[in-house]
C-alpha cells in the first residue's frame, strides 16, 4: 500500500481539473456580421440559460484559488464554519444564523470521492447535499433524508470507470451528474449555549471527504482535515475574477461572458448533452463567441459591441427578475420559493432566482424559502418604522425540523445591533427564550430594543436607515409550506 505521506505528496501536483484541455481553446471575437441587436439579443440569451454556471464557476474560483481569504479551502476538500454567521459576513448575502456549515467544491475528474458521516446522537437537524453548476442536487443525507446513523457514501464522475472498495453497498454509491459540484453540510444550532454549540461544532467538523485514494491510502478511512493536502485549483481564470466574488453586485456585463467561456471550456463542468434546448441554446451563442475551443476575448470586443452587451446583460437582469417573481407564491405577502412549481428549462427565471441566491431553488423536500419586502399594507419595509410579527402558538409553520426568520439589511446582509441577534428561530421558540402571551409570540422589529423588558425579550432589530427584509427558511417543510397555504403572518407597520 502507497504510504500516505508519500501520497499526499502527489496530490499537491494534481489540482483542478479541466485546465489543461482548455488551455488549447483559441481567442476568439464576436462575429462581425451581427448587427447590434443581435449582439444585444445574445448576451440577454446567453444571461439566461449560464448564469448558474456560471456563477458556479466564480464560486469554485473563491473556494479554490482565492487564498489567503476565510473561504478557500482548496480542492477536494471540506472547511467546518465553526461559528454562526453574523454583521461581519459580507462575502454571501441572505445567509442564515442557525446553522453551522461545511463544504467546498470537488472534482471526480480523476478519481471519486469518499464522505464519512459520525452519528448524530442528539437528534439535530443535520444535511449534508452535493449540488453541480446547474443546480442539479444528486444527492442528498440527513436527518430528515437518511437518518441520524453513521454513514459513508462515494462519490463518482459521470463518465467514470474503474474498481470501487470492496464493502460499499448500492445505496452508498453515488453518481454525481457532473464532475465537479459543491458539498454543503448544514448543523442546525438549538439553545445557542455553550453545550449546544460544542455538540453542534462537533458534528459539522465530524463529516469528511477526501479523494478515494487518500481514504484509501489510510486505511479505508478519510484522514483527518489537518492532514488532507489543501490543494489549489488549477483551473483557468482572468484577473478581475477575485474582485467578483459577489457576482450579484459586482459583476459586469463583460466579466460574465467572460466566466460563462471558461465555463463551456472547462470539460469538468459536464455538459447536459440530452437536453435539446440546451444544445441549440448553445449553437446561437457561438456567435457570440461563447463555444467550445474560443475563449472570449474582451480586447476583441468593440465600443460598438460592448454598448450592446451592456443593453442585453440590464434587460435580462430586469427581465429575469420579473420572471423570478413571477414564479413565487403569494403566502399572505411573502414570496415562496417552492421548488415543486419549478421549470428546469424555464431559463429566464431560473436566472432571477440564481441573481438572488447562487444554487436555487433548492429542493423542496429539502426546504423551502419566503421573502418579505413590504408590510400588510403593501409598503416596503422601511427602518424609519416599527413592526411587529405575531404568531399563534396553534399555527406556528409547520416543519418536520425547524424554521428560521432572518433579518438583512436592503442589500441582503445582517444588520449589526448590539446583542448580536440576527434571526428568530423555533428552536429558541422552543426553548422558552421569547415572551409569549395569551397564546401568541409577537416579534418586534425596530431599530431600537422595545422599552418594556418582555417586548425586548422579542426584539428582531433593523436597519436604522434604509430598507431591510426577511426570508424565512422552513426546513423539513410540510405541505402548507410547499404549496404556499399555510397563512404566514404579515408584517404590521405600528402606527
Amino acid at each position: 500500500m502507497v504510504g500516505i505521506a508519500a501520497l499526499l505528496s502527489a496530490l499537491t501536483l494534481v489540482s483542478g481539473c479541466g485546465s489543461a484541455a482548455s488551455s488549447e481553446a483559441q481567442a476568439g471575437p464576436i462575429d462581425s456580421s451581427l448587427s447590434a441587436d443581435e449582439v444585444a439579443d445574445l448576451t440577454e440569451e446567453a444571461f439566461y440559460w449560464g448564469l448558474n454556471i456560471a456563477g458556479y464557476y466564480e464560486l469554485r474560483h473563491v473556494y479554490t484559488q482565492m487564498e489567503g481569504q476565510p473561504a478557500y479551502r482548496g480542492v477536494n476538500r471540506m472547511q467546518p464554519q465553526m461559528n454562526l454567521f453574523d454583521a461581519k459576513t459580507r462575502f454571501a448575502t441572505t445567509v442564515n444564523a442557525s446553522t453551522l456549515y461545511s463544504g467546498g467544491t470537488f472534482d471526480t475528474s480523476q478519481e471519486p470521492i469518499v464522505i464519512e458521516i459520525p452519528a448524530v446522537t442528539d437528534g439535530r437537524y443535520w444535511s449534508l447535499q452535493a449540488g453541480d453548476q446547474n443546480a442539479d442536487y444528486f444527492f442528498k443525507a440527513g436527518s430528515q433524508f437518511t437518518g441520524n446513523a453513521p454513514q459513508r457514501y462515494v462519490i463518482v464522475g459521470p463518465s467514470w470507470h474503474g474498481n470501487l472498495p470492496a464493502g460499499f453497498k448500492g445505496t452508498e454509491i453515488i453518481r454525481a451528474t457532473s464532475d465537479s459540484f459543491t458539498l454543503a453540510v448544514r448543523v442546525a444550532v438549538t439553545t445557542r449555549d455553550d453545550a449546544d454549540m460544542a455538540a453542534a461544532r462537533a458534528t459539522v467538523a465530524g463529516v469528511h471527504a477526501a479523494p478515494l485514494s487518500l481514504w484509501t491510502a489510510n486505511g479505508g478511512r478519510v484522514p483527518p482535515l489537518a492532514e488532507q493536502p489543501v490543494v489549489k485549483g488549477d483551473y483557468r481564470s482572468f484577473p478581475r475574477m477575485d474582485q467578483i466574488s459577489d457576482i450579484g453586485k459586482s459583476m459586469t456585463a463583460i466579466d460574465y461572458l467572460q466566466l460563462l467561456s471558461l465555463s463551456i471550456n472547462d470539460p469538468s463542468l459536464t455538459r447536459r448533452t440530452d437536453s435539446a434546448k440546451e444544445t441549440e441554446t448553445l449553437g446561437r451563442l457561438s456567435r457570440l463567441g461563447l463555444e467550445e475551443g474560443t475563449i472570449f476575448d474582451p480586447a476583441q470586443v468593440t465600443d460598438e459591441q460592448k454598448a450592446s452587451i451592456d443593453e442585453g446583460f440590464a434587460r435580462a437582469r430586469k427581465a429575469a427578475k420579473s420572471a423570478f417573481e413571477n414564479t413565487q407564491i403569494d403566502m399572505n405577502g411573502w414570496r415562496l420559493q417552492s421548488s415543486l412549481f419549478f421549470d428546469d428549462l424555464d431559463y429566464v427565471a431560473k436566472a432571477g432566482a440564481d441573481d438572488v441566491a447562487w444554487g436555487t431553488p433548492v429542493p423542496y423536500d429539502s426546504h423551502t424559502i419566503a421573502y418579505v419586502f413590504d408590510d400588510s399594507a403593501g409598503r416596503p419595509l422601511d427602518g424609519k418604522n416599527d413592526y411587529t410579527l405575531t404568531f399563534d402558538m396553534n399555527n406556528l409553520p409547520p416543519t418536520t425540523e425547524f424554521w428560521e426568520l432572518p433579518v438583512y439589511d436592503s442589500a441582503g446582509y445582517f444588520i449589526d445591533n448590539p446583542i448580536n441577534r440576527y434571526s428568530t428561530t423555533s428552536e429558541l421558540l422552543k426553548a422558552g427564550q421569547y415572551s409569549v402571551v395569551d397564546g401568541k409570540v409577537t416579534f418586534y422589529l425596530q431599530p431600537d430594543p422595545p422599552a418594556d423588558p418582555e417586548q425586548a425579550r422579542n426584539w428582531l432589530p433593523t436597519s436604522r436607515d434604509g430598507g431591510f427584509q426577511l426570508a424565512a427558511r422552513f426546513y423539513g417543510p410540510t405541505t402548507g409550506l410547499i404549496d404556499g397555504t399555510y397563512p404566514m403572518p404579515g408584517i404590521v407597520r405600528v402606527q
